[in-house]
């Protein structure tokens, strides 16, 4: 095994930490200001002081390394130095003990690596812990202490015992995964050739440290065909451990699912899913604050335990989590997060890779080294939206004054009523551009905002940087008052986005007026900050169903299509398993839809009658689906049993729902909306669902917000509209048809619209796909055709389904 190494601040940290979680006094010292302000601390010392002082010590494997603040050899002081803005006697309270831990073990590294040789009065050593306030030319508080070396080179070995005898567990546990992991066989009687070449390329890419664009059709077990070569790779030793992004919680339960048919329950490997905070936290709606959370209180003290038990389930699922947090009387989220940076594989939301915000740098990371992560982004052709959405923000005036009204934040009200000035400013700005001039969407509806675009507002930045570098505490830190915490947490949130903004591929939006001001940063192209994001890992597959046409999506995420590699994965389904029919004649524009709902509710009851099974209507908004129910219902009748979803479904509405479609020999009806929850990465059981209509092709509502991202988006090889309107509305009409069709059973799509005939919504097309066009007046006669053509008379004269492949595929799927 190569040499294990650590920092002075991890050790101590991990062996040392102790108390609660999430104290009120943790400090928003900016980093530059605490280096400035510990720079002129160090300079006033003696001239026998020496500054950043760096040091390195071997214990057995363990290397540890890390820089003393200040070492004056002449008085046999060792200093380490804090700069901070909290209260200094609750954060000792707090922190002291890791901070104490680390100025020993540097006394000690200096006693183990013969700085003191020659000089016996220095045997004992003079311990100092100094906290310092960025903006006061005096300590805050100095802890001085006095240690023998003997004593301090205990307390090393001590210290680096515990963590080294966690790390050999650790190399034990993966010695025997890799072991398992080498023996593992595909869970199926046999790959069907799509997977086995999808495995192939995934082994390929998790060894050589590729980045891969891979689209593969709904329904053809590509989760699993993903993460059993990544497991088989860890077992060869190309790859630590895998992170499996998901952007909904239909795929977290995917990706479980997967793990648990290749068989890793009862096994040395270790998986952990991150459920979001508000999900899973015990005490919803209370701050994370050790007053009032006895989850929060003295968490470290019983972490450790708790993480332990945790990784030793192997397979460990929401509910897993919530067991042994309960059992240790720990914070869920938090116990996650610590079995997270221990984890073999981690499955969490792509928030936690793509956020700069709530990011874990762990997770590139892996237990021991090598530090060889592969990361798999599941249904990637979301990325480029919600990374764009994570890289924005948006600031409202009324946030401020409701701040300044309530006193939360009383010591800081000239601040805030500096911020509140600069937006009162920035509220009587002009448009940096015409009307006009942004790229208009003649297919949507025109804009309902009173959006404009304004210059950089460098005098609010400045503003609100003077308020973070005075804000005494974390927002989680005022429990006692939601509209300062909130605020707070606005402010610090809209900072970061502006300082991001520096880098380009940003504009800044202002809508409404007076005290309703609304302030945007708006990142208009996310690929270079995807790009960046996945350069740590040791390899990378972006994943969907609907990666079509592939240059646009690298181009999205930031790759050059020569630089990174895609691969569009033909599954061996016959293509005929899919009846796929375009319907050009009725026209689902914003200005005529209620002409055509005759027509369209006519096409759908068509539709209805002649198939066997269930069906699903998508539609572009709830509006729509309204309007188009209110048509239906009369065709429909009594006797057809129907549904239609809610803008606001409780999550027991939402599994009724499911189960309402679900149903085996039914005929019944769903009406939902595109890109919604029944309409993407939910699985229905194709032998009850078997007909999708898409109705209209969903552009986004125009707004100046796409046309600004249209506008930056557009080149020589694309115009915008492509990416800021094209893309995510046929990304939505795709995964709506890979509701049906899945595995080896077959199914029908109807797009409903004038467009999904133009090239230029065709090129979002699959390769797969073998579209027919034809009027609405011929699609019930059409859909009827095609389940003729899928059945074949049996012995007794009766009709049965024609064999394809076995159901292994559809089992397999996530």
């Amino acid at each position: 095994m190569p040499p294990l190494r650590t920092s002075v601040k991890e050790l101590a940290e991990f062996v040392h930490r102790r108390g609660d979680l999430h104290a009120p006094f943790q400090s928003t010292t900016l980093a530059e200001e605490g280096i400035a302000r510990q720079r002129r601390w160090q300079q006033e010392r003696g001239e026998t002081y020496c500054r950043e002082h760096p040091v390195a010590v071997a214990f057995g494997a363990l290397q540890v390394a890390g820089r003393i603040d200040g070492w004056d050899r002449a008085a046999a002081l060792v200093e380490e130095v804090k700069t901070t803005r909290a209260d200094v006697a609750a954060l000792h309270r707090h922190a002291g003990a890791v901070h104490l831990a680390q100025l020993r073990l540097y006394a000690a590294m200096l006693v183990l690596g013969d700085e003191t040789a020659g000089d016996e009065a220095a045997r004992e050593l003079r311990l100092r812990l100094v906290y310092l306030h960025p903006d006061d030319a005096a300590p805050s508080r100095i802890f001085d202490e006095s240690w023998q070396a003997a004593e301090l080179i205990a307390f090393f070995e001590a210290t680096c015992s515990l963590y080294v005898a966690w790390l050999d567990a650790v190399a034990a546990r993966l010695a025997a995964r890799d072991t398992q992991l080498r023996q593992l066989r595909f869970p199926y009687a046999r790959f069907h050739p799509h997977q086995r070449q999808l495995a192939k390329r995934v082994f390929r890419g998790f060894r050589d440290g590729a980045d891969w664009l891979m689209e593969a059709p709904t329904g053809s077990g590509k989760t699993i065909a993903c993460v059993f070569p990544a497991l088989k790779a860890m077992g060869e030793g190309v790859l630590d451990r895998l992170v499996f992004l998901t952007s909904r919680g239909t795929g977290q339960q995917a990706a479980q699912e997967a793990l648990a048919r290749v068989g890793t329950e009862g096994r040395a490997l270790a998986s952990v899913t991150v459920t979001a905070k508000e999900r899973i936290c015990f005490n919803p709606g209370t701050p994370c604050d050790p007053e009032l959370c006895s989850y929060s209180r003295g968490y470290f003290d019983r972490a450790p335990a708790a993480r332990r038990e945790l990784l030793a389930h192997g397979l460990c699922r929401r509910e897993d989590v919530e067991q042994v947090a309960r059992r240790f009387e720990v914070c869920p989220f938090e116990l996650s997060l610590e079995a997270a940076a221990w984890a073999d594989v981690v499955v969490c939301d792509y928030n936690y890779v793509f956020d700069p915000v709530v990011r874990l740098k762990r997770l590139t990371a892996a237990p021991l080294p090598g530090a060889r992560a592969g990361l798999v982004v599941d249904e990637a052709h979301q990325l480029g939206e919600r990374t764009r959405a994570m890289l924005s923000a948006r600031l409202e005036r009324r946030s401020v004054k409701a701040a300044l009204r309530e006193g939360g934040l009383a010591a800081l009200r000239p601040r805030l009523k500096s911020i509140d000035r600069a937006l009162g400013t920035l509220a009587k700005a002009k448009p940096t551009a015409e009307e006009g001039d942004a790229l208009a969407n003649p297919e949507a509806p025109p804009h309902a905002e009173d959006a404009r675009e304004i210059p950089p507002p460098t005098a609010l930045r400045r503003a609100i940087a003077r308020f973070a570098q005075a804000l005494p505490t974390a927002p989680v830190g005022l429990p006692d008052n939601a509209v300062a915490s909130d605020t707070s947490w606005q402010l610090l949130c809209f900072l970061r986005a502006m300082e991001r903004a520096e880098d380009g591929a940003y504009r800044f939006l202002a809508s409404g007026a007076g005290r309703d001001l609304a302030v945007e940063t708006v990142c208009t192209l996310p690929g270079e900050h995807i790009r960046e994001t996945m350069a740590p890992f040791h390899g990378t597959v972006r994943l969907s169903g609907t990666l079509t046409p592939p240059r646009l999506f690298q181009r999205l995420h930031g790759f050059e299509e020569e630089c990174a590699d895609s691969l569009h994965v033909a599954a061996e389904l016959s293509e005929n398993r899919l009846g796929l029919f375009v319907v050009p004649d009725v026209p689902t524009y914003y200005r005529v839809r209620r002409r055509s709902l005759p027509a369209l509710a006519s096409l759908i009851d068509d539709v209805r009658r002649a198939t066997p099974g269930n069906c699903l209507v998508a539609f572009p908004s709830f509006e729509y689906l309204a309007c188009a129910a209110d048509e239906c219902a009369p065709l429909f009748g009594e006797n057809v049993e129907w549904h239609r979803q809610g803008p606001d479904m409780e999550p027991a509405e939402r599994e009724d729902f499911i189960r309402f479609l679900n149903e085996p020999d039914a005929r019944r009806v769903g009406l939902v909306v595109a890109g919604g929850v029944f309409a993407e990465s939910v699985d229905f059981d194709s032998d009850a669902l078997r007909a999708v209509v898409v109705v209209g092709a969903g552009l986004p509502p125009r707004t100046l917000k796409r046309d600004l991202i249209a506008s930056d988006s557009a080149s020589d090889r694309a115009d915008g509209d492509e990416i800021a309107y094209r893309q995510p509305a046929m990304a939505r009409s795709a995964q709506a048809v890979g509701r049906i069709a899945r595995g080896s059973r077959p199914g029908v799509a109807l797009l409903v619209d004038p467009r999904f005939a133009q090239a230029a919504y065709r090129s979002f097309f699959p390769a797969r796909w073998q579209p027919r066009t034809l009027p609405a007046k011929a699609a019930g006669a059409a859909v009827q055709e095609f389940w003729a053509s899928m059945r074949e008379p049996t012995a007794d004269g009766s009709e049965a389904a024609k064999p394809q492949c076995s159901r292994g595929v559809s089992e397999a799927d996530s």
